[in-house]
């Protein structure tokens, strides 16, 4: 594994991880150092990923930075069990594995790998050029829209982006959303915004001017409350409202006031007073007025501004009830004349139908009344043209068997013809169908070798982008040396291997064949010994004392394969041991108590923070 961690390592400086020179394996990276590997290829495989490099302080954002780059493994397809602990109290062999994962799918170098690459998709490649374009954008210096020629700019590598067109003041009008009644009833202003408030794009002079209207209307929307920009809106209407109505009851008030100054009665009223006196004032202004004469005459012209004042007032109100009786007849006649259309409208598809129908029945009674009248025509003279009918029928039926009969002639010569003509068809067309066939297997293995050229071309140019991301500084004789000798270790092994298992083999049949042999020795044993013990007492006891080696000969044999059984076990146990051992479980829960210790101190202090704001509060 020596080999494969300095291949890993020496990877990992190509795409700029600060490993020291003294580091040879994997087993001497520290926690950060993995997470800044890790991170480097992930952002080398997904640019913009932007995953930290470096651990924090904080062990809740080391949990945090762990688990992002595990789950980035999972998303990039790695299969096997990684997580936050994999980085954080990673091991030796799984570290390797995720390390070799992320280093299989970095990014090669050169214009062919990136043919290679590319995405197939629209939706893919759309997303690229779009990343292409703002990561170009937003590593370009900041330049004044004065200094730019029509809104573009030009890049160093010959390419020019569109950043928008020439500047334009930033003028803003007053819009109209229909989000406020102001102050009329639902009905009313919903009618309104349906059929008289136009579009915001209509509502601007200028079509440059629709973005900064938009911009100004949402602003006062979030910076404003509702409530104190509704009342001012239903102020402007009533207002608006109130000109136009006063402008035709001045109407009104003028000529009910040309209809008075025609009028000869006399006023009794204190404004009558007050002119007859200005009358008299006018006819005779030689002569003095008292002081109270004058304060009469003031007092009734305060007095009648302010009746006239409140008549005009008096006549708006009515004015104004008249015209909303109007509108509220016009409403209702409206909704009544809309109701009827409605109806009428449902009810024009039927009368159309009714219509066809009685069309097609006036039709049809039409055609039934020519034949009558043609009928009753021929009744006065009924046996004369019953007479010409049967002459006529005899006639028709003459003439369709001579036209019968020259049919049958000229039949037979076109039937023979027709099936000459079907035969030679139906030849020519299974011809056809062979050709079109033939012509469609050529089209597919052509094709399947256009799609396999495709393929071997990319290919090719893969491995040409391989072969030019191979750094030449290093000599290939050092690697197939390497690559030699690692060769031969493994014939060696193998052929070791492949020793001690004809070893163990010829082991195996020699003791089959010396199992066979005792069994088959102690049967005839037992035999001959127990043949003569009937007969013999030397020979009884040793049967029994044949019988005692046998059973305690198979005994040592047991006990023999059973500790050859607790032998492999215990190597079994070994390897487990170095394993784990090799997991470095001690040190990673000596980091984990530490880190958990920490988390809780952190905790602690958050806690005390959170108390001390509320106690505040």
């Amino acid at each position: 594994m020596d080999e494969v961690d300095r291949i890993i390592i020496r990877s990992l400086k190509e795409i700029g991880c600060d490993i020291e020179e003294e580091i040879e394996s994997l087993k001497q990276f520290s926690p950060e150092l993995v997470v800044e590997a890790a991170s480097k290829c992930i952002e080398a495989i997904q640019p913009g990923s932007r995953i930290p490099t470096s651990l924090p302080p904080s062990m809740s954002l080391r949990f945090r930075i762990g688990a992002t780059i595990a789950q980035t493994c999972t998303d990039m397809g790695y299969t096997g069990e990684v997580g936050y602990q994999t980085f954080l109290y990673s091991n030796e062999a799984d570290l390797r594995r995720v390390l070799m994962f992320l280093i299989e799918r970095l990014p090669k170098d050169g214009q062919a790998d990136k043919i290679v690459q590319e995405p197939s998709s629209r939706a893919a490649r759309l997303r690229n050029e779009i990343s292409a374009t703002i990561t170009k954008q937003l590593s370009s210096p900041w330049v004044p829209s004065f200094c730019r020629t029509d809104g573009i700019r030009w890049h160093d590598d010959g390419s020019f982006t569109k950043e928008g067109g020439r500047c334009n003041p930033y003028v803003s009008e007053p819009l109209q959303t229909g989000n406020t009644s102001h102050g009329c009833t639902p009905q009313e202003w919903r009618e309104y915004c349906v059929q008289y408030l136009p579009l915001v794009s209509d509502q601007v002079s200028a079509a440059n001017r629709l973005v900064p209207s938009l911009i100004t209307l949402n602003s006062r929307g979030i910076l404003a409350p509702r409530q104190q920009l509704a009342a001012p809106k239903a102020e402007e209407l009533r207002k608006t409202r109130s000109d136009l109505l006063k402008s035709e009851f001045d109407k009104l008030v003028s000529s009910a006031a040309q209809q008075k100054l025609h009028s000869r009665s006399k006023l009794s009223s204190r404004f009558a007073l007050n002119e007859r006196l200005q009358f008299s004032s006018e006819k005779s202004p030689e002569k003095k007025k008292p002081p109270a004469a004058e304060s009469v005459v003031e007092e009734a012209a305060s007095e009648s501004a302010e009746e006239r004042q409140k008549r005009q007032e008096e006549e708006e109100e009515l004015a104004v009830e008249k015209l909303k009786s109007e509108n509220d007849d016009l409403r209702e006649r409206l909704e009544q004349l809309q109701l009827d259309i409605k109806t009428m409208s449902a009810k024009l598809p039927k009368v159309l139908d009714e219509r066809d129908l009685a069309e097609r029945a006036l039709k049809e009674a039409e055609a039934q009344q020519t034949v009558r009248r043609k009928v009753l025509d021929l009744l006065p003279n009924a046996d004369t043209n019953i007479e010409k009918l049967h002459a006529m029928i005899e006639a028709t039926t003459k003439k369709l068997v001579s036209l019968a009969s020259q049919w049958e002639e000229h039949r037979a010569p076109l039937l023979l013809k027709y099936r000459e003509a079907r035969k030679l068809n139906s030849s020519k067309a299974s011809e056809s169908a062979r050709q079109v066939e033939a012509l469609r297997i050529t089209r597919d293995k052509v094709s399947e070798l256009t799609e396999e050229l495709r393929n071997k071309e990319e290919l090719y140019k893969h491995l040409q982008a391989e072969y030019a991301k191979v750094s030449k500084d290093i000599s290939r004789s050092a690697y197939t040396r390497r690559i030699m000798e690692i060769i031969g270790n493994i014939s060696k092994q193998k052929d070791e291997i492949e020793k001690i298992l004809k070893d163990t083999k010829e082991l195996h049949k020699e003791i089959n064949t010396l199992a066979g042999r005792l069994d088959r020795s102690f049967t005839v044993a037992d035999e001959v010994i127990f043949r003569d013990a009937k007969r013999d007492e030397v020979s009884r006891r040793a049967y029994k004392l044949l019988a005692t080696l046998h059973s305690d000969c198979s005994e040592l044999v047991k006990m023999v394969e059973e500790t050859g059984a607790n032998v492999r076990e215990s190597r079994d146990l070994e390897d487990q041991i170095e394993t784990e051992r090799a997991k470095s479980v001690g040190g990673n829960l000596e980091r984990i108590s530490a880190d958990l210790h920490q988390m809780k101190q952190e905790t602690a202090s958050l806690a005390a923070q959170l108390k001390t704001k509320s106690g505040d509060v």
